[in-house]
């Protein structure tokens, strides 16, 4: 065995491991039963505490558990929030290629803005007001108006009113997070351009222009790819 096939087969088992300690933690809190601790998890899967203690770890990262000293660990339910939670970090772990990601919102994002004009209400045509005005008070500062801006297309996808496509979606959203270093730092132009190209799509929701706000919601994405680092 070369050292490939070792690393390979490990991070196999240590996989295998992760799934089988999440399904048995499951299916203890559907039963209504205690959740084993470490110890107990490490005895009934013969591996260490210290593998047991990874496979938590993420789980915990994922929104699925809350792990508190002398309380024990609890399973939380599993909304909306924590599906988009654990998809994303299963896409870290995965390592997919920012295009990938960008290509999908394409494929998802875009085509969800019928829907969106069909459901919208003048509450979250409100909100997504808030949002542009959060971006243009924030234009010295590319972080908090890049918050802001992902704020805008979480709003988006909620007014689609579909909790399935919620729920991917804003995985895929939530994860540009990760590329506000790659924006223009702290430029008042680039961040009220940015805003300006939310309120033109905002104008094309509002007139109830499906076509028309797809197409400028696909040239933004298309966009950021020449913000990225060749």
């Amino acid at each position: 065995m070369n050292k490939n096939d070792y690393f390979g087969d490990a991070a196999a088992d240590e996989d295998t491991l992760f799934r089988d300690i999440h399904k048995h933690i499951l299916h203890q809190a559907k039963s209504g039963g205690r959740i084993d601790t470490e110890t107990e998890l490490a005895e009934r899967f013969h591996v260490t505490r210290y593998k047991v203690r990874k496979a938590l770890s993420i789980l915990s990262q994922m929104g699925i558990v809350d792990r508190a000293p002398k309380r024990g660990m609890t399973v939380n339910s599993l909304g909306p929030k924590n599906l988009s939670s654990q998809i994303q970090v299963q896409m870290d772990i995965a390592n997919f290629d920012i295009r990938e990601f960008i290509e999908a919102r394409l494929l998802i994002e875009v085509e969800i803005i019928p829907l969106a004009i069909r459901r919208m209400t003048p509450a979250l045509l409100g909100r997504l007001e808030d949002a542009i005005n959060r971006i243009e008070m924030s234009a010295s500062n590319t972080e908090e108006a890049d918050r802001w801006d992902r704020e805008f297309h979480l709003l988006l996808l909620e007014a689609c009113g579909n909790r399935v496509l919620q729920v991917f979606s804003a995985a895929l959203v939530t994860y540009f997070e990760k590329t506000t270093a790659h924006l223009p730092q702290n430029d008042p132009d680039f961040v009220l351009d940015m805003a300006r190209k939310e309120r033109e799509l905002l104008g094309a929701i509002k007139r109830g222009e499906a076509e028309r706000a797809k197409s400028l919601l696909s040239m933004q994405l298309r966009e950021q790819v020449d913000l990225l680092p060749t």
